[in-house]
């Protein structure tokens, strides 16, 4: 069913999932990449750690499965490394977990009533002075270690949201 590279849009549930669907206008909340399809395990980065690795047998989100349409070419080993890479990364918080987590649900909340309203480059600058977000682990991934820009609509990993993921020419859904 899986294949290295493939993408799973999630649909996840709660308050900071609800936000981005709702600001996104998507079904979409959360972006995660099979790093090995024969070992089951994902690569995504989430706000409560960074990157992490976990098995897809034990991924409770609801999910559709992406993938890159056959006639474009990328470096599949080149996304993978990429992901691999990013595993080491360790964000440099000065502050506690719960205190971050209020922070970043306050940030998205500003996030989106910034697009909200239409002021969209605000709205960008405030996303691209944040640590990694899932889509843009992502779009880094096939874009740095791939060479393939997954989402040619947006073309730029820090504004890029699991919708415009979902929504792009180069990827088909295949579940």
């Amino acid at each position: 069913m899986f294949k290295d590279g493939d993408i799973l849009l999630c649909k996840g549930s709660g308050i900071v999932p609800s936000l981005i669907k709702w600001g996104t206008e998507s079904v979409y909340s959360h972006v995660s990449v099979i790093a090995s399809a024969q070992l089951g395990l994902i690569i995504e980065a989430i706000p409560e750690g960074g990157v992490r690795a976990i098995s897809v047998k034990n991924y409770k989100t609801p999910y559709d499965i992406y993938r890159v349409k056959s006639n474009h070419q990328f470096n599949l080993i080149g996304v993978i490394s990429y992901l691999i890479k990013m595993l080491a990364r360790k964000y440099d918080y000065p502050i506690k977990l719960a205190a971050k987590l209020i922070m970043r649900k306050f940030q998205l909340l500003k996030l989106f009533g910034l697009k909200l309203f239409g002021n969209k480059n605000a709205a960008d600058q405030l996303q691209e002075n944040n640590d990694f977000f899932c889509s843009e682990l992502c779009y880094d991934a096939f874009f740095v270690g791939g060479g393939l820009d997954i989402v040619p609509q947006i073309g730029d990993a820090e504004v890029t949201s699991p919708s415009d993921i979902a929504e792009s020419p180069v990827l088909e859904r295949i579940s």
